[in-house]
């Protein structure tokens, strides 16, 4: 008997066929409650790290102005007690300062009366034409040494390869270097002799303007020093700043109860907040997945009867 042609094999093959679909809508459904736990899980997370988000944000932007306001008081106080360290600056060391204005106008009075060119008053001449501190000497022989070393760089730096296209000539090139040489030096000489005969004339002027300038050196030393001393000193010990220092504490304090409100604000919204965007969110998905379960339920019986139909016409096929 042709197999094809029997109508329980044909029966049999379209229950086969029916319980693959019912397997096949049971994967399905299986899987979507699965999507829906997941989904459930993914709102669980985001809602509660954008809600966190936001709260943590609100707090941190109160806390920020908060200390703005505290750096603002801490900046001003700053500004008053360097207001008030120069004005004690100013009144340690004014009659140093009104000295040297004075000296400075007596080293005018001289140069002027004994007909003396200004420069003379200068840190630059004394090293140069009049040195006699260790400092000063070591000026001159800086000077010289820079004197010196013109003719070499306009010899060997900005003019050598034009000087050697000019004079190829090892020898002839040589005497124009050492004339470069020559001639510089005998004019930096007749300069510095020209000076010298200008500014001497009057050594005991001179000596007098070097012991004048020796005062208003030491008055300046005597004036950083002071200066360094009020610098260290306790400015607040001698100045009031109660009101400014009520302003950075009660700004402190504000910034200290804002944080501790943040941090409570955290573990209540840990202990309540989030827990009701689980409950929320897990009833809702809860309900779609039950009746889910309902339909997954009614899929696994209706294959459990076809499958037993199945099996029982399959026996009875065999048997014949």
């Amino acid at each position: 008997m042709d197999n094809n042609n029997n109508p329980k094999v044909a029966e049999l093959e379209e229950l086969k066929k029916s319980i693959n679909t019912l397997k096949g809508k049971l994967t399905t459904l299986e899987n979507n409650k699965k999507k829906i736990e997941d989904e459930a899980n993914e709102l669980i997370a985001s809602t509660i790290y954008q809600k966190k988000q936001e709260l943590e944000r609100s707090y941190d932007e109160i806390i920020k102005e908060a200390e703005q306001r505290v750096k603002v008081a801490e900046k001003e106080k700053a500004n008053e007690k360097k207001k008030n360290l120069d004005k004690l600056v100013e009144h340690n060391t004014r009659s140093l300062r009104e000295s040297n204005v004075y000296l400075n106008n007596e080293i005018k009075r001289l140069l002027k009366e004994n007909k003396l060119p200004g420069f003379i008053n200068s840190s630059v001449y004394m090293s140069i034409w009049n040195p006699t501190t260790l400092s000063e000497k070591l000026g001159r022989i800086l000077a010289i040494l820079i004197v010196l070393s013109i003719p070499s760089i306009i010899c060997f730096g900005t003019h050598g390869a034009q000087l050697k296209a000019t004079f190829p000539l090892d020898i002839i090139r040589f005497i124009i270097i050492l004339l470069v040489y020559c001639i510089f030096i005998f004019i930096a000489g007749l300069i510095w002799l020209a000076i010298e005969k200008m500014t001497k004339k009057n050594p005991e002027i001179l000596k007098e303007v070097k012991e004048l300038r020796k005062n208003i050196s030491d008055n300046k030393n005597e004036i950083k020093k002071i200066t360094k001393e009020t610098s260290e000193e306790d400015s607040e010990q001698k100045f009031d700043y109660t009101k400014l220092d009520r302003e950075i504490e009660a700004g402190k304090i504000e910034v200290d109860n804002y944080r501790t409100k943040r941090k409570n604000a955290l573990e209540n919204f840990i202990a309540t907040t989030q827990d009701e965007i689980e409950r929320k969110v897990g009833e809702e998905a809860k309900r779609s997945m039950s009746a889910i379960d309902v339909e997954i339920d009614a899929t696994k019986t209706e294959i459990a009867n076809l499958q037993k139909k199945h099996d029982d016409l399959k026996i009875k096929i065999a048997e014949g």
